[in-house]
């Protein structure tokens, strides 16, 4: 239905920019702000808001791309989507999520390039709409994984936290995260969920695009110490730092 829409007004409409402010590598996050990143910085080049809300600036004399792509796999696996109709290459995806194994705690890093269904975005993404996704694993790049996995470990080593390579499952209900669900995740052999990596890695395939995940763990739900409960002061203390460093690690990565 939208084949025959123009690439500029595909871009225009999502983005609020024109193809060319858009870098050959990008950042997307649906929690980390802006600002954030905008703080480290050289110049900025531009910013825009379409449906999405995004700047491109210069860090160490390269262009890169930041943007907010909202919570959730529908709203992240569209932003990928929409990018496909610009000159990116490169994604570089960060969120947070939930450690579901023991050797992860607060604030360390986790690095993907798989990750299970476990959302219904990728469903429509994947050739066969009439074949369910659920439970399958979608491959990212694992050369981007490297460069992210590189540019974290002296970060993290300054902050206390480990950095970790693994397998992550993403959901569509915070909520539909219990004993049985979390026993279906640990037999996938996942490290930790949350609500966009699956969805992203699923665009940027039917895109043609590179894709990696950078994940910072704020949970640890089955040690009861979940978004809900049993978090304590020097557990926030430990997330916090470690999202405060991120912009710093994706940047560097993204302008390698």
């Amino acid at each position: 239905m939208y084949e025959d829409v123009k690439n500029e007004i595909m871009i225009e409409k999502h983005f609020g920019c024109s193809i060319g402010d858009i870098s050959r590598n990008v950042i997307i996050s649906p929690v980390w702000p802006l600002s954030g990143f905008m703080g480290k910085a050289d110049t900025i080049i531009k910013e825009f808001k379409g449906w999405y809300k995004g700047v491109t600036l210069s860090y160490h004399g390269k262009p890169v791309t930041v943007i907010q792509s909202g919570i959730g796999a529908p709203m992240t696996g569209d932003c990928v989507i929409a990018l496909g109709y610009s000159g990116c290459e490169n994604i570089f995806f960060s969120g947070s999520a939930g450690a579901i194994n023991n050797k992860l705690n607060f604030g360390d890093i986790l690095i993907c390039s798989s990750a299970v269904i476990g959302e219904g975005f990728s469903r429509y993404h994947s050739q066969d709409i009439e074949k369910d996704r659920f439970g399958q694993i979608i491959s990212g790049s694992e050369g981007l994984a490297q460069v992210l996995f590189q540019q974290s470990v002296p970060i993290a080593h300054s902050l206390g936290v480990a950095v970790h390579q693994g397998k992550i499952f993403t959901t569509d209900s915070i909520l539909g995260e219990n004993k049985k669900s979390f026993g279906y995740m640990i037999q996938k052999g996942c490290d930790a969920v949350e609500m966009e990596v699956s969805s992203v890695f699923t665009a940027a395939k039917a895109i043609k695009r590179n894709a990696a995940a950078l994940i910072t763990i704020s949970d640890l739900p089955l040690k009861r110490r979940s978004l809900f409960e049993g978090t304590e002061e020097e557990d926030e203390k430990c997330y916090k730092n470690t999202a405060y460093a991120l912009p710093e690690i994706l940047l560097e990565a993204a302008s390698i």
